[in-house]
């Protein structure tokens, strides 16, 4: 029994979404990504940014709960991106000789 040519991966839909502009929570791209209101989207963040696309957050608050909440979006500026990678501790270079 083959694949569907027709089904598209939770990450694909994700992408798509992402890259059609907007920000969305980790709860709204679990609704897109598994058709339900979900968490688990952070796994496929994760993966799309190993991958090289240039997924960033924010932090926004709920207005149902009033707590906090990352909002994820494409930062199509690389400048910003490299810059908000450095802030967001993604790559943590060590100055100096290595201590052993």
């Amino acid at each position: 029994m083959g694949k569907n040519p027709y089904e598209v991966s939770q990450e694909t839909t994700m992408l798509n979404a992402l890259y059609k502009g907007g920000d969305f929570t980790e709860l709204e791209l679990g609704k897109i990504a598994f058709g339900k209101q979900q968490r688990g989207a952070r796994s496929l963040i994760a993966v799309a940014r190993k991958n090289g696309h240039q997924i960033a957050n924010k932090i926004v608050i709920n207005p149902q709960t009033g707590r906090l909440n990352k909002s994820y979006y494409i930062e199509p500026d690389r400048t910003i991106w490299v810059e908000w990678v450095i802030q967001n501790g993604f790559y943590n270079f060590k100055v100096g000789a290595p201590t052993y």
